[in-house]
């Protein structure tokens, strides 16, 4: 795998690997990689992964990136030995020559290993000891222990009622890695190869709903629509309430269940019900019934619970494994839309003379509602740049901020002024997301011949502009949030940067971060920064907040994505 080398002045040097598609490296902890350099901007270059290849780009920088000696000017393809200098920080990209040689080895290792293993076998470690026919049961080599084989070959122990030889041959029929409901099948044959029932369920609790799982009889399945599956709810409660397990041989008449509506149980008299339990919590329970004449006897249930409490273990296992085959599922879902999350936020701003920008963005979960971009509209050479903040967060919301980023992207591709373009974009919002979904947007064109700011502000935090003076004016907003309402209008509003000024663009996760104490970071604090950083550049105006911002947070968890962007017109 590709990485990169770092080597600091003051310390030792160490490999970070490129496994993200976009990894950033700056003097903030927010970075994939912080970098302890007092020259380092708080978020300085970023290197992102296209396809095979890796190229690097100066996120904003107050003091520039070396590439090779040069200034890096403009997002720049990697190639090995490549040498970046931040301050007094080397960093060298390197392609990893030993990865395939370690990935063989490692799979060599691996089939020499498996070569070596034999076929699932218990035995004992001290044959002269005798346990009543209990290691004999347990010297079993089964393949496949899937097949009803496996209950017919040990019945004899099964009759004898030895409980040790059924714990050993349950749990050996119960070895195999089984999916979920193969689980359920065969802890229903084991039951059946035990218990001389003629009918019989599992069922599992899920909430205040039990759920019937398996359904069978003597003969074999059957199914639910089709079985007459009519069980005492009284004997159920009693099994789920108390945890017990309950054996009663003449139902109709036993007098702990009179009263009770569900007992009437056609003309099946004779009745066991026992828990499936780990840790005193009870998830499910397996029933069996049987005609007055076949009635169950007190052997019969402690054969039951027997199977029942390893059946339990088992049950539980392979829930937990097809819980973390689901999370993995799911893990890589989020990964990969993480991914291309990531790959639709804008590498670095547009070089246009006499001004800088720049901007960050940091989700609070794997992926996030914030989007930002700069675009340059194809008329009367303005350049626009937007904001927005998908209401909610998680999948949902990070799926309306991809459908805002291609609409925003098309909407500029036309001749559209600006209130038909967020009109445009208000409709179709509306017509393609539920109903509780919407979003905020700051959207503006800068003309950079004069420095005029054509805008709408559709809801969102009003931008702070600061002016060179100190003078600070808030562009509120010119109409209402992105996806409320179907036929919205929007109002273009206009305003001049003149030399020195700064417009200073903002998620609410900026404002709304708190402390230990729950204490909000708040709008005057991040009008403080900015009015007393006036004179700095973009990117150290963005380093100024984030310091703010980082110290007045502390320890706590972020509680919102932040995304912040920066517009500055030169002073001269």
């Amino acid at each position: 795998m590709p990485e990169i080398v770092i080597k600091p002045k003051a310390s030792g040097e160490y490999t970070v690997p490129l496994e993200k598609v976009r990894t950033t490296l700056g003097r903030s902890s927010r970075n994939d990689v912080c970098l302890s350099d007092p020259f380092a901007s708080r978020f300085h270059v970023e290197v992102r992964r296209e396809g095979d290849d890796y190229f690097v780009a100066d996120v904003g920088s107050a003091n520039g990136t070396l590439m090779n000696g040069a200034l890096l000017a403009r997002q720049t393809r990697l190639q090995p030995g490549d040498e970046m200098r931040i301050g007094e920080t080397t960093i060298t990209f390197v392609r990893d020559s030993n990865s395939s040689a370690i990935s063989h080895t490692s799979i060599l290792w691996t089939d020499a290993h498996k070569s070596q293993e034999p076929d699932v076998t218990i035995q004992s470690t001290r044959p002269g000891r005798r346990t009543s026919g209990f290691l004999d049961a347990l010297r079993t080599t089964t393949p496949d222990v899937t097949n009803v084989g496996v209950s017919k070959a040990v019945s004899e122990a099964f009759e004898r009622r030895d409980l040790l030889a059924v714990v050993s041959k349950v749990g050996v029929a119960l070895l195999s890695g089984t999916t979920l409901d193969e689980t359920f099948k065969i802890v229903m044959d084991l039951v059946f190869d035990t218990i001389p029932a003629e009918r019989g369920f599992l069922f599992l609790l899920d909430g205040e709903e039990l759920l019937l799982k398996v359904s069978r009889c003597r003969s074999g399945p059957v199914q639910p629509n089709t079985a007459d599956i009519q069980i005492s709810r009284s004997i159920s409660e009693r099994v789920f309430n108390e945890g017990v397990a309950v054996l009663t041989s003449d139902a109709m008449h036993d007098p702990r269940f009179q009263g009770a509506d569900s007992i009437i149980l056609s003309a099946i008299r004779s009745v066991m019900a026992v828990p499936l339990s780990l840790a005193d919590q009870t998830f499910g329970m397996i029933y069996v019934d049987n005609a007055y004449d076949s009635r169950f006897s007190e052997d019969d249930l402690k054969v039951l619970t027997t199977v029942a409490g390893v059946a339990s273990i088992k049950i539980e296992n392979a829930k937990l494994a097809e819980e973390r085959l689901e999370k993995r599922r799911l893990q890589e879902e989020l990964k990969v839309a993480s991914e291309i999350q990531m790959r639709l936020q804008p590498v670095c701003p547009p070089p246009i003379d006499g001004y800088s920008i720049c901007a960050y963005s940091i989700s609070s979960r794997e992926i996030g509602g914030d989007y930002y971009d700069y675009i340059e509209r194809k008329r009367q050479g303005r350049y626009a740049l937007a904001l927005g903040d998908v209401s909610g967060k998680g999948i949902g919301a990070a799926l309306l901020m991809s459908s805002l980023h291609a609409a925003v992207r098309a909407q500029t591709q036309t001749q559209y002024p600006i209130r038909e373009m967020m009109a445009n974009l208000n409709q179709y919002i509306a017509d393609n997301s539920p109903e509780n979904k919407f979003l905020t947007l700051f959207y503006t064109e800068l003309d950079p011949l004069t420095g005029d700011l054509y805008y709408a502000n559709a809801g969102h935090n009003p931008p702070i502009l600061a002016r060179a003076t100190g003078q600070i004016e808030l562009l509120h907003a010119t109409g209402l949030p992105i996806g409320i309402m179907h036929d919205s209008e929007y109002e273009e509003a206009c305003v001049r940067l003149w030399p020195g000024d700064v417009l200073v663009v903002y998620s609410d996760g900026i404002t709304e971060s708190v402390n230990t104490l729950d204490e909000e970071f708040g709008d005057d604090r991040l009008v403080t920064v900015v009015t007393k950083n006036l004179a700095a550049s973009a990117s150290k105006i963005r380093d100024r907040i984030d310091e703010s911002l980082s110290r007045f947070v502390g320890t706590a968890a972020p509680v919102d994505d932040m995304t912040l962007l920066i517009l500055k017109r030169s002073a001269s």
